[in-house]
This record gives structure tokens, C-alpha cells and sequence, in this order.
């Protein structure tokens, strides 16, 4: 597995891959507009590529703030580092960059304790789960 940026060549793949995981969690997949043009929506973008097919993502907003967004793994390829690499990745990208790094999360997800291993706290509940990483850079 190789946890590259985000070619051009890989939208269909990625796409693909958000549409099936959003299935697979809400029964639908909607609000996809971002992805029509990644390059001009995230700062960074990051594939987990293995043999050739794309099995992750992990993108970055810059909204003053860092926004951790996209974060997908194919449900097959899960529990084998994918996002834990993914996440290395980002936060090494985000150091320097961002005072500091947030994301958002929903319940149905279940992904609150791989986020808090990570150094991430909850310090918000709507109808989402908000969260930002414990000791970002701001002070």
C-alpha cells in the first residue's frame, strides 16, 4: 500500500469508492459536489493506493483552519493501517501550515475511537460530531 496525492486520473476511482462507503453507512450517497473538482476543493488530497486500485481517502479543507475531510476506506481494507496512514500523512502535511486541525464525524460512522486514538477531542454535538486534534499548534 502507498498513500500518495490525488491524480487527476483518480477521480472516477474516488468517487467510486466515497459513493460505495456512504452507501454503505447512510443507504445514499448525496452532497458529492466537492468532488466534481478536488484540486480546487481541498488543499490536499490523499489516496491509499493498493495494486493499482484506490482503497482510502483523506482530504484537507483550508478554512483558516485545517478541516479534515473525505476520510474513506474501503470496508474490505479496513483494520489494516489505511487510515492511520492516511491520517500520518495529513497531519505531517497540516504541521506548520495550521494553528489548528478539526473535523467532523456522524454517529452512524463509528469512527469516534480510531479520531480520539489519534489525539482528537469531541467539543461539539449537532446532528454531527465535532472534533479537533488535542495540542494542534494553536495556543
Amino acid at each position: 500500500m502507498i498513500i500518495r496525492n490525488y491524480k487527476n486520473k483518480d477521480k472516477e476511482q474516488v468517487k467510486s469508492l466515497i459513493k460505495g462507503v456512504l452507501k454503505e453507512i447512510f443507504g445514499t450517497a448525496e452532497n458529492l459536489e466537492d468532488l466534481d473538482n478536488i484540486n480546487k476543493n481541498f488543499q490536499l488530497f490523499l489516496v491509499a493506493e493498493d495494486n493499482g486500485e484506490i482503497i482510502g481517502t483523506l482530504g484537507i479543507k483550508n478554512e483558516g483552519d485545517a478541516r479534515i475531510s473525505r476520510m474513506y476506506v474501503k470496508k474490505e481494507d479496513r483494520r489494516r493501517g489505511v487510515g492511520r496512514a492516511l491520517m500520518e500523512k495529513a497531519l505531517s502535511y497540516c504541521e506548520g501550515k495550521f494553528k489548528r486541525i478539526f473535523l467532523s464525524t456522524y454517529p452512524q460512522m463509528n469512527s469516534q475511537g480510531f479520531y480520539k486514538k489519534g489525539g482528537f477531542r469531541v467539543y461539539k454535538k449537532d446532528e454531527r460530531i465535532w472534533m479537533e486534534k488535542i495540542n494542534s499548534l494553536r495556543q
